[in-house]
């Protein structure tokens, strides 16, 4: 009868230690909670083989592992560490001796293969009868770790909200990116591959260095996927498919990316190649076959450097043994594979198991091709230039204008549509803008094609400027810009559009010949929902209300105010421009606080420093600006605070607007004062901004009621 071996387990997953137990013959295994316990189990040296994990404290990793080869230098310990966080673990483990190190997410299959070796055991077949033990577990084992998994996704909702705000610090950006990267191990390990996809894909997005608030909608929208991806029963997830036929087992070949891009140069010289080899006859003889053919080669015999040397070499293509100490080839390969920036370089393994199990593992790991040892160095050459040589380099498609630096129609479609799908889900409005210069042909003519250009330029630039970051801003060709604006109704997009041709209305641009050149712009705006569903079908009715515009006789009406058409209305010429809040006082500190707490929240402001800028701005039978709350200081120049409240009282707007007083005059008598002329509260100087905050949105709620 074969002896037992002894298996000691903290840290691993029970539906994975359960696999274990079912598949390793004459393995006993003994599980542990408690690091003391385990701790003196490990002490008696009765343990043949200790399993750890990265989800223990470093310290009671070292304790365990160091009672163990204390009591009996024979035993055997494996370690599982994150695939993300392998460097930090690999760093922070060195006190101890491992001798096998496991990347998680655990291929199982490679787990059980190694340990078995490790314990001279044999791996038994996968058993149907024991399936619904597996989904037990994995249920079990599922209830404790949702909770900390939506913790996590919360985690990212407060990321994507400070990235809309503009505010998302380097910090919280990088938390966040762990955090999808662990939601995204976990999601894998219990069978949710949706979410698991989600996740990895909201991972790679937090890592880029270019992200916007269009990125933070986006974000939004794959948050609430992932969430949904994530509600239902767990399931193990799927074995790895292992081809019985090698030749049908190679991918196609792939494409490398970024900075192991390969041009389609049948030439070699100048290429990177990355060796990992333990054994340093084999790197020395690669590294002199292919230097002569011009190629750059790091040699690396310690298999856990592997992350350093990748990072820095930046290779076009990896030469990797299966069979080395403390981790393998295929765990290394799988590292490649998940990671964005590398998951097209090319692999080919080098190895001295050419059976058909070992091919299969070398397969499974995701190599694109592997050479026997020991190999024939005309075949390897052969198999490297196709790998570097035998694909074409991918180009990215144009999707900007070079000219006015903005996404063209195509990008800007694709990002205008993330929008429309949030917009339709949570019933917000969403208008679509669009703008074109006036007799924008007949420029080059009068004042040489340079003019255009720099016309063009200019408004490429002012655009972005005078809107939302959420705002999306397009380049449609010639002189037609259209502007996706998030939240916004077409009443308001038009005000903001008309304010946008005021401006360049305003600027002077210069001719070839140094002449002073004016131009003027054309608005037409729709809605979604109302005036159509798609981007193509909102610009055709943006268009026809900007044309109607143009046909009822120019664009500028008495005055010099600019036209803007509005889809299913009659043209219109200057339009009131409609506030959340509008703020009189003339401490710009105080204003800039309040206007930033409140634009965060998605509150539309408008200031003023003084009484008669206010009065001139909120008044009259077609104000330019109408707030449904204002909030006025009593000590403003030009026109006091009580003096403002008279001309509001007088022009009827107290009766549509809620006047509230802030001020540090807080006599019964001024208090008194300003409720008689129509104010609806009184806030004392210096107050608590949240406080401020909170009533703010509570008068708004009621003037909404």
């Amino acid at each position: 009868m074969t002896e037992s071996v002894s298996l000691l387990v903290s840290g691993m997953p029970a539906e994975l230690v359960r696999e274990i137990g079912l598949r390793l013959r004459g393995v006993v295994i003994s599980e542990f909670e408690n690091t003391q316990q385990m701790g003196r189990a490990a002490a008696r040296g009765e343990a043949r083989l200790v399993l750890l994990s990265d989800a223990l404290p470093t310290a009671d990793s070292i304790y365990i592992a160091s009672r163990a080869k204390d009591a009996n230098d024979d035993v055997r310990i494996a370690f599982s560490i994150s695939m993300q966080q392998a460097e930090a673990a690999l760093r922070a483990l060195k006190a101890i001796h491992v001798d096998r190190f496991f990347l998680s997410p655990v291929d199982t299959e490679e787990m059980l293969w190694e340990l078995a070796k490790m314990g001279g055991v044999e791996v038994l077949p996968p058993q149907a009868s024991h399936g619904e033990h597996i989904a037990a577990a994995v249920s079990e084992a599922w209830d404790r770790a949702r909770a900390p998994t939506f913790q996590k996704i919360d985690m990212l909702d407060d990321a994507a909200i400070a990235l809309l705000d503009n505010s998302l610090s380097p910090d919280l950006k990088a938390a966040a990116e762990r955090a999808a990267l662990g939601i995204a191990e976990m999601a894998g390990r219990f069978g949710f591959q949706k979410g698991e996809r989600v996740a990895r894909d909201l991972a790679e997005r937090l890592a880029s260095e270019s992200l916007t608030a269009i990125d933070g909608v986006s974000i939004s929208e794959q948050l609430l996927s992932l969430r949904e991806n994530l509600v239902g029963a767990p399931s193990p997830p799927p074995a790895p498919q292992q081809p019985a036929d090698s030749s049908r087992a190679k991918p196609a070949p792939s494409t490398p990316t970024g900075s192991a891009a390969i041009s389609g140069d049948s030439s070699l010289e100048g290429r990177r190649i990355l060796v990992i080899d333990d054994e340093p006859m084999i790197s020395r003889g690669l590294t002199t076959l292919l230097g002569k053919r011009g190629m750059t080669v790091t040699a690396v015999n310690d298999p856990l450097r592997f992350w350093t040397v990748l990072d820095e070499t930046k290779p076009n293509l990896i030469l990797l043994d299966l069979e080395m100490p403390k981790i393998s080839g295929t765990e290394l390969c799988r590292v490649v594979r998940s990671d964005p920036r590398w998951s097209e370089l090319p692999v080919i393994f080098l190895t001295g198991h050419t059976d058909q199990a070992s091919v299969q593992r070398v397969f499974a790991a995701g190599a694109d091709d592997y050479v026997g040892k020991p190999f024939v160095p005309a075949e390897l050459m052969m198999r490297i230039e196709s790998r570097l040589t035998g694909v074409k380099a991918r180009r990215a498609p144009v999707e900007t204008d070079p000219l006015t630096g903005l996404p063209i129609a195509h990008k800007a479609t694709e990002q205008i549509n993330r929008f429309l799908r949030l917009a339709r889900r949570k019933s917000d409005p969403y208008s679509i803008g669009v703008l074109q210069v006036d007799a924008f042909a007949s420029l080059a003519s009068t004042f040489g094609r340079g003019t255009g250009d720099v016309v063009l330029r200019a408004i490429g630039e002012l655009l972005p400027k005078s809107f939302r970051a959420e705002d999306v801003v397009g380049w449609w060709g010639g002189a037609d810009f259209t502007i996706g604006m998030y939240g916004s109704t077409k009443e308001h997009a038009a005000i903001k559009l008309g304010q946008v041709c005021s401006k360049i209305a305003d600027q002077n641009f210069l001719s070839d010949d140094g002449r002073r050149v004016h131009v003027s712009c054309s608005g037409g705006v729709s809605q979604y929902q109302t005036d159509g569903d798609t981007v193509a079908a909102l610009r055709e009715e943006a268009l026809k209300a900007l044309e109607q515009v143009r046909a009822t006789g120019g664009v500028r009406s008495t005055g010099g105010a600019i036209r803007v058409g509005i889809s299913g209305s009659k043209a219109v010429g200057l339009l009131t421009r409609r506030v959340d809040v509008a703020i009189v006082d003339d401490d710009t500190a105080l204003v800039s606080l309040l206007q930033h707490a409140m634009e965060s929240r998605s509150l539309r402001v408008a200031t003023f420093a003084d009484g008669e800028t206010a009065v001139a701005a909120l008044t009259g039978s077609a104000p330019e600006v109408q707030a449904s709350l204002i909030l006025l200081d009593v000590d403003i120049p030009a026109l006091n605070g009580l003096d403002v409240l008279r001309r509001l009282k007088a022009g009827e707007i107290t009766r549509s607007s809620s006047v509230v007083m802030l001020t540090s005059r807080t006599g019964e008598r001024d208090v008194l004062a300003a409720l008689e002329l129509g104010a609806a509260d009184h806030i004392a100087k210096p107050f608590s901004v949240p406080v401020l905050m909170h009533k703010v949105r509570a008068m708004l709620k009621q003037s909404q009621a």
